[in-house]
């Protein structure tokens, strides 16, 4: 086996961990808002609507943008580019994925950056409270597995023919 092909077993292998990590991810709770002993569990979406809610729609778009659909895309999209290596078609269009996923790259980190900000803020005593909740550590794992995968992932694949299997 070629050094190719264990790249591939590892992006294919990082990308199906990935997509595994997605759900708990998005159903555990990421934090726990505690404010005037009001105790709130909440999910990456439960903080979605928690924004929306507060009056806060622009944030609450790119909270969803960024923490839901971004992750769910990159992995997609490597799932794609997976699924199409040594085939002819779609090259230049796997070429500007690929490009894509390596300019979104680390933003994706944005998000745990914003929380553990928010955690560090959120210490008002007894009037408010954040802890992290396993979800976050979930969603954490999900961004460096596709971080990862990504940049296992080389454009020389896209162009790599396989060879055809002797008779």
């Amino acid at each position: 086996m070629d050094s190719s092909s264990y790249r591939l077993q590892w992006v294919t292998a990082l990308v199906v961990t990935g997509l595994i990590l997605y759900v708990p991810a998005n159903v555990l709770p990421v934090m726990t808002m505690t404010v005037t002993g009001d105790v709130e569990p909440l999910t990456i979406l439960g903080g979605v609507r928690e924004l929306y809610d507060s009056g806060l729609a622009p944030i609450a778009v790119i909270v969803f943008l960024a923490s839901i659909v971004v992750p769910f895309l990159k992995l997609a999209s490597l799932s794609w580019l997976l699924l199409m290596h040594g085939k002819d078609s779609c090259r230049q269009e796997r070429t500007y994925v690929l490009r894509l996923l390596h300019s979104i790259g680390s933003w994706s980190m944005v998000d745990l950056f914003l929380l553990s900000i928010l955690v560090a803020v959120g210490q008002l005593g007894i009037l408010a409270n954040i802890q992290t909740e396993p979800g976050a550590l979930f969603f954490a794992a999900v961004l460096v597995v596709s971080l990862l995968a990504a940049e296992i992932y080389e454009s020389r694949f896209i162009w790599q023919k396989i060879p055809s299997p002797s008779a």
